[in-house]
């Protein structure tokens, strides 16, 4: 049975691509210090969003589309920090300075209203306490479809039009 997905994984993927130079990079308009790149892996939308010291990621999230809820935009939402790193809220800030972002580019598109959510693993105390305090604190037990394993699923409705 294979894992859950790990986005440290793709963290590690990123940090080396970036020290490449191979992925372009755009300040964010919300947060001086946030940055993204967005690209289209299968023809689907992938933004992730980046917190960085010089060249090394201190902190990444990553917002990919997935399928609809209720006819609704959904991004599915995964998120790390390098391990020498964690234990500071490093995790929290770049979930929500992310979101703060897509809330804000969204705004000035049609896109009124969009999900995130987020599969956690049950085991996973560090991504429950930020999912907990980002998206929500009422999560839904669920199974992972990758893994099989037993997960919990946080989900938030953003308006980008509320103030």
């Amino acid at each position: 049975m294979p894992a859950m997905t790990d986005p440290m994984t793709a963290l590690i993927s990123f940090q080396q691509e970036l020290k490449r130079g191979s992925i372009d990079l755009q300040r964010c308009e919300t947060d001086p210090n946030l940055f993204v790149h967005v690209d289209r892996p299968a023809g689907t939308p992938r933004f992730t969003y980046v917190k960085l010291d010089g060249k090394t990621v201190t902190a990444m999230a990553i917002f990919a589309v997935v399928e609809p809820i209720d006819r609704i935009r959904c991004f599915h939402l995964g998120y790390a920090v390098p391990e020498k790193l964690r234990g500071q809220g490093k995790g929290k800030d770049i979930v929500a300075a992310s979101i703060k972002e897509l809330v804000n580019g969204f705004s000035r598109t049609p896109i009124t209203t969009f999900y995130i959510e987020a599969i956690i693993g049950a085991d996973n105390d560090a991504s429950h306490k930020i999912a907990s305090k980002v998206l929500s604190g009422m999560p839904t037990p669920v199974t992972d479809e990758v893994s099989g394993l037993p997960a919990f699923q946080y989900l938030k409705k953003i308006n980008t039009r509320a103030a």
